[in-house]
């Protein structure tokens, strides 16, 4: 598996050599704070004197009382606390023992809030606080400048809690920007103890294996029902939105994430996968130091098959010294999502929240989730552009693949297609061609998943872009594309290329080759006649420039300036 992360490594390394070239390769953007927010949160008023051992944070965890001793054994008030029930099926692969059993699941939400907002904080016998904490019958007290914000569930690490070591003062982080959180308190110890951080621990873990596996298939069913009860509350259905609903996970949680939204866990000592859940709800999604198996046990079957066919905008975070979850690993899977992604690793950081990067873990977050959640346009583009954050840890953009909006009237999708025989690539902007291509009418071609936003021939914005292909029989056997008119010019002059007309309209770069900021850099790369035929390619993605650039590509530079 270390071939992956090696191969990105190299790719970047490709990049990096021509920053120079063009605007879209080395975008810095400026570190993300705490939003502008107060932040409320729901009521989990405990009575700490119940905890055994004085020890409440074992209860939260799914471990008191030196066995299974959860939460709800020391909540006051439950029936004004978010409680969830997870009926397990009859799945013997997935769940084992624990098949065809209820489980209660206490939920934390935290949400903007005013300034008005006086109500006390709850401290907590670790030192930290819920802000302005719910009691009783209190309905939440939402901030007045949006009618409906977005949801963002949040999955913690093996082990811990919504509560326990820092995970609160990320809630609260997320909150501040206007994301309405909900944190299931996962209590992975009720279900199992072992972990897989080694090949002793999986020796381990293998004699216990259809717990650990229940363990991790319960997870998501669990973020599936935080939402249920989080909008059968009438107090906050009100104002949240259904249609923006992100997650965000670390460690363990970074993977229950991906399989509450149709990735396949690994079921088998032989690495076969299974789904667990696809809820559909979930938009878009980031985990932090994500875990993705080990390499000698991927989590999502073998060779992390269980991601071919999950479609979910993903960002991952991964430390380059993390053993724990493993940056070669993730590398393995992120490689195989067919949909956005980005991939991004933290130099010398290992397993566990990284202080120094703090800025680093939160401002590719919150940019990714307000694109892909929220489909800020104006992010969008931030997110596209990006490949790292000032100051902080040492951050690198591996991999990565944008999406624009859909598009709206007047406005299309220039898709790219390839086709492995040809070794060419080819895109349009043309419906009837993408059908005609898409239908394999004309066999051989397939999507490559990179796309760009244009105007339709029709719009007035914009200018028009010529299209040329090669002259039959002296031309190449390939499609060129520009909006200069002296370029369109010279190429219509030329007998080896054929003008097949203005297909679509987009704006360029200026005189430094710089785009606006709400636009999308779109690179032209040539194959420098590569197997005897000149091919472009039109890039928004810095990783996917970077591997061209690898196979002896060229850039020729930034020509469109995109819709985001």
């Amino acid at each position: 598996m270390m071939h992956h992360l090696r191969r990105l490594i190299l790719v970047i390394a490709a990049l990096l050599a021509v920053t120079a070239r063009a605007q879209l390769l080395n975008e810095v953007v400026d570190p993300i704070g705490p939003g502008r927010y107060p932040v409320g949160c729901s009521n989990i008023e405990q009575d700490f004197s119940r905890a055994a051992g004085g020890d409440a944070q074992a209860y939260w965890e799914g471990r008191g009382g030196g066995g299974i001793g959860y939460v709800t054994d020391l909540l006051v008030d439950p029936a004004h606390a978010f409680v969830s029930t997870v009926s397990l099926p009859d799945d013997r692969e997935l769940y084992g023992d624990f098949r065809n059993r209820m489980l209660a699941f206490v939920n934390l939400v935290c949400y903007p809030t005013t300034s008005a907002n006086t109500r006390p904080d709850y401290a907590l016998p670790n030192g930290k606080v819920v802000p302005r904490m719910q009691r009783g019958a209190d309905a939440p007290i939402f901030a007045t400048d949006r009618e409906r914000f977005p949801v963002l569930l949040f999955s913690h690490g093996f082990g811990g809690s919504p509560i326990s070591s820092d995970y609160i003062e990320a809630l609260k982080l997320l909150a501040s920007h206007g994301y309405v959180v909900v944190a299931p308190f996962h209590a992975d110890s009720r279900i199992v103890r072992s972990r897989i951080d080694s090949l002793d621990q999986l020796l381990r873990a293998i004699l216990d294996f259809p717990n650990y596996t229940a363990m991790q298939a319960v997870r998501p069913r669990a973020l599936s029902a935080a939402l249920d009860v989080l909008f059968s509350n009438p107090a906050f259905v009100s104002r949240i939105d259904a249609n923006r609903i992100g997650g965000f996970g670390a460690s363990q949680g970074g993977e229950s994430i991906l399989l509450m939204r149709g990735a396949q866990l690994t079921v088998s000592i032989g690495l076969s996968s299974k789904t667990v859940i696809n809820d559909t709800r979930l938009k878009a999604a980031v985990g932090y130091v994500p875990y993705f198996g080990q390499s000698i046990f991927p989590a999502f079957g073998r060779d992390q098959r269980g991601l071919d066919n999950v479609d979910l905008p993903y960002l991952a975070i991964s430390g380059s010294a993390d053993t724990t979850a493993p940056a070669e690993v993730t590398a393995e899977g992120m490689d195989r999502l067919r949909g956005v992604r980005q991939f991004v690793l933290l130099q010398g950081v290992r397993h566990g929240f990284d202080v120094a990067s703090t800025n680093d873990i939160f401002t590719w977050s919150l940019t990714f989730l307000g694109a892909y959640v929220d489909d800020d346009p104006l992010v969008r583009a931030t997110s596209a552009r990006m490949t790292r954050v000032a100051g902080g840890g040492d951050d690198v953009l591996l991999l990565d693949r944008a999406r624009p909006l859909p598009p709206g009237a007047g406005e299309q999708w220039a898709i790219e297609y390839y086709n492995p025989s040809l070794d060419h690539y080819f895109m349009t902007a043309d419906p009837n061609e993408v059908a005609i291509l898409d239908g394999q009418v004309i066999p051989g071609w397939e999507r490559t998943g990179y796309v760009f936003k244009v105007y339709a021939p029709g719009n007035p914005a914009g200018i028009p872009a010529c299209r040329f292909f090669g002259r039959e029989g002296v031309g190449p056997n390939s499609h060129f594309f520009s909006i200069l008119a002296n370029e369109c010019e010279d190429t219509m002059n030329n007998q080896l290329w054929t003008f097949e007309g203005l297909v679509f309209r987009t704006e360029g770069p200026d005189t430094a080759g710089s785009c606006a900021v709400d636009r999308v850099p779109v690179v032209r790369m040539y194959n420098n006649g590569k197997g005897g035929e000149a091919n472009h390619r039109y890039l928004t993605s810095h990783s996917e420039i970077g591997e061209m650039l690898r196979q002896g590509w060229i850039i020729e530079g930034t020509v469109f300036c995109s819709l985001p």
